[in-house]
């Protein structure tokens, strides 16, 4: 007895042509939507931030000792001598906003400059 011998292999493709155009699109689809999530991440905040003129300044004495951890090192400790709040009249919204700062912009601005900052949490949208 002699085994037959088996005939000539045909490899069958396992995808065509028609399911690479569509995986192809798919994928550039995702890139894009990926590409233009991250461009607006990037963007600044338009419509959140308010510009307005300087018609008050209020410092709140109180001795603070403010320290930074990263995980369990400690990582920065600082005084701060209390709280630094300008008061802003914004016209075209007709109201007068309490804006804290930092001691070297306090120190800087004088009644009557602009100022530029960005609406509190609760009112952002």
């Amino acid at each position: 007895m002699s085994t037959p011998t088996p005939g000539p292999r045909v490899i069958i493709p396992n995808t065509s042509k028609r399911d690479l155009i569509i995986g192809l699109a798919i994928g550039l689809l995702i890139f894009v939507f990926l590409g233009m999530g991250i461009m607006h991440m990037a963007s600044p905040v338009t419509g959140n931030k308010v510009t307005g003129i300087i018609i008050g300044r209020q410092f709140t004495p109180f001795k603070e000792r403010q320290v930074t951890f990263s995980g369990r090192k400690l990582e920065e400790t600082r005084e701060i001598d209390g709280e630094y709040v300008f008061k802003v009249r914004v016209e075209f919204e007709n109201r007068v906003y309490e804006v804290p700062v930092e001691k070297p912009v306090y120190m800087t601005k004088k009644d009557g400059e602009s100022l530029t900052f960005i609406r509190p949490p609760s009112e952002q949208h």
